[in-house]
């Protein structure tokens, strides 16, 4: 299979391996090769572009590695009831954090241990009880595993500290904010702001990877903001102002914004107005809202009737769907440019 490769030294092949795999950069389904003095180490094709590393780049021709048995074969479950077994999950760092169907439930921890047998890298497995309370955190229960929420997540050479827990993180929009960092003009030095910033993936992305002048980063919950602090200054940013609070009164204290990103599926809409209010001239929003899929033509012109009853007129530039939500609906994201 064709992948993009790190071409190294043989004498720091594993060096250079381990750096990227802890980086969360390295293409484990496809197995090293060696030529002569080099050691070619296949990588994602989207994160290539981000790899701070001193040695060139190619495409070699790689050997798929053999898939490590499925956890749904280990799994301790009445053979009628594994048809009804997840076929995903999330993975936060080591954390595997799934929902299983109530008939599965008096099995959770024979699942929860034939997921870590056949994923080394997880450490813990959560049964997910569903997003709870204002500051819409998951209800974990442990199942697997180390007995620990704490966890640090890598993606496209940063480093995120959370606890599960008490802050809500999704490894699923890891593309999806790679997408809105390419379509920021750096020339252009833009002042970003995030309303629901979390503990800080897309505020950080931004500020690490784009010539921004500055990111206002707000979120409600205290321990995300804890966590974002942490994670600017361990990813080593410093043009991001972080505030604590409803985005509705914090926003006062923020400059007008080229880019907004509302990134609360639940319920971002609801703050559109505002965010419209503090939008430059000609700037855009990345608004993301769970849609009905056949919903999505009418919720389209909701958009555009809302922004007019708040007084501005916007333009759809683009709408998409980021992931699957349920077999009916999805996690889309609309493009709004402002336009007056």
């Amino acid at each position: 299979m064709l992948s993009k490769c790190v071409v190294v030294p043989r004498s720091k092949g594993e060096t250079i391996r381990k750096k990227l795999s802890e980086e969360g950069l390295l293409r484990k389904d496809l197995r090293i090769m060696s030529l002569e003095d080099d050691i070619y180490i296949p990588i994602a094709v989207e994160a290539y572009d981000d790899i701070e590393l001193c040695f060139p780049i190619t495409e070699m021709d790689f050997e798929e590695v053999e898939q490590i048995k499925g956890y749904k074969e280990l799994a301790d479950v009445p053979e009628h009831l594994k048809e009804l077994l997840p076929t995903s999950f999330d993975m936060i760092g080591d954390i595997c954090i799934l929902k299983l169907e109530e008939e599965l439930l008096p099995y959770s921890q024979e699942i929860g241990e034939a997921i870590l047998k056949t994923n080394n890298n997880l450490k813990v497995v959560a049964l997910d009880g569903g997003v709870k309370g204002e500051f819409r955190t998951r209800d974990l229960k442990i199942i697997a595993g180390e007995k620990r929420t704490t966890t640090t997540h890598k993606e496209y050479g940063l480093r995120f500290e959370m606890d599960v827990s008490k802050v809500y993180f999704s490894p699923r929009l890891a593309r999806e904010r790679k997408r809105v960092v390419d379509l920021i003009e750096n020339e252009n030095g833009e002042t970003i702001l995030d309303m629901f910033a979390g503990v800080g993936p897309f505020s950080i992305m931004i500020a690490r990877h784009s010539n921004i002048k500055e990111v206002h980063a707000i979120d409600i919950n205290p321990d995300a903001v804890e966590y974002l602090e942490k994670n600017i200054k361990l990813n080593k940013v410093d043009n991001i102002s972080h505030y604590l609070g409803d985005a509705r009164s914090v926003i006062c204290e923020i400059p007008n914004a080229d880019r907004i990103i509302m990134n609360l599926p639940h319920s971002a809409i609801d703050f559109l107005g505002t965010g419209l209010d503090v939008l430059q001239p000609g700037g855009i929003i990345h608004l993301y809202s769970i849609v009905e899929n056949e919903d999505l033509p009418k919720f389209s012109e909701k958009v555009v009737e809302m922004a007019k009853g708040f007084g501005h007129e916007v333009r759809i530039e683009e709408k998409r769907m980021v992931h699957t939500y349920s077999p009916t609906s999805g996690l889309y994201v609309f493009d709004l440019i402002s336009l007056l």
